[in-house]
């Protein structure tokens, strides 16, 4: 069962375990100090069920990830390695989500020509198999951007061909485009609702090149991925 947490707590799986190990060392701190390195009240009851809670967790994980050793991926966790690195989620979470190796997921993503996301400063390379010179319309893409909404790598459609009107792709003989890109809405208590009814991303755009960008439509065709997802 899981614990009800307060917005202070850090409860988070890493703190646990380094509550854990501080407990366990040859001289272990007390069990006040475990409640304030979890941002707890002196509870002692409660201090433990957080711990047989989390041992039980990282059990039962453990019990399924070695169920799942040595099996091929299924149809559906490829979709949802593949989805879920789009949208941001973090290889560790994606493992961690499935019952799988973090080695595992990364090398389904390499192996299977998904774009990368890239750190602040990163070249963005583009894998061999998005790689094109000519893109069409409500074609699905990857791009990389120094906007906070898309820095790292973000997944884009196609809206219209600018190349005429652009002078850097004149400039440099390829193609430009304009391209849609969504972003998710983190609902949040002080959201004023009516504002935003039935809104679940807002819609924003950019201008690249063709040589910046990927295309992953073959991702969204062969894995049947939601195109609302992205």
């Amino acid at each position: 069962m899981a614990i009800k947490k307060k917005a202070h707590e850090k409860l988070d799986d890493k703190n646990i375990q380094r509550v854990i190990n501080a407990l366990n060392e040859e001289k272990p701190i007390t069990k006040k100090e475990a409640c304030e390195m979890l941002h707890i009240n002196y509870n002692t009851p409660r201090l433990s069920k957080i711990i047989k809670n989390y041992r039980e967790q990282e059990a039962y994980r453990q019990n399924r990830m070695d169920k799942n050793r040595g099996k091929v991926a299924t149809k559906d966790e490829k979709r949802d390695i593949i989805s879920q690195y789009l949208t941001g989620m973090a290889v560790t979470d994606i493992a961690k989500g499935m019952y799988r190796s973090t080695a595992f997921v990364k090398s389904f993503i390499d192996n299977t020509g998904v774009p990368t996301r890239v750190a602040q400063g990163e070249e963005f390379i583009v894998p061999d198999e998005c790689v094109k010179e000519e893109f069409k319309v409500g074609e699905w893409i990857w791009f990389n951007s120094n906007h906070p909404n898309a820095r790292g790598g973000k997944a884009g459609k196609i809206i219209e061909d600018i190349t005429s009107s652009a002078k850097m792709a004149q400039a440099q003989e390829c193609k430009c485009y304009k391209i849609h890109y969504w972003t998710p809405i983190e609902w949040k208590d002080d959201f004023w609702v009516p504002w935003w009814p039935g809104y679940k991303r807002w819609k924003s755009w950019t201008c690249k090149l063709s040589y910046e960008i990927g295309s992953i439509q073959h991702l969204i065709d062969d894995y049947g991925l939601n195109e609302e997802s992205l």
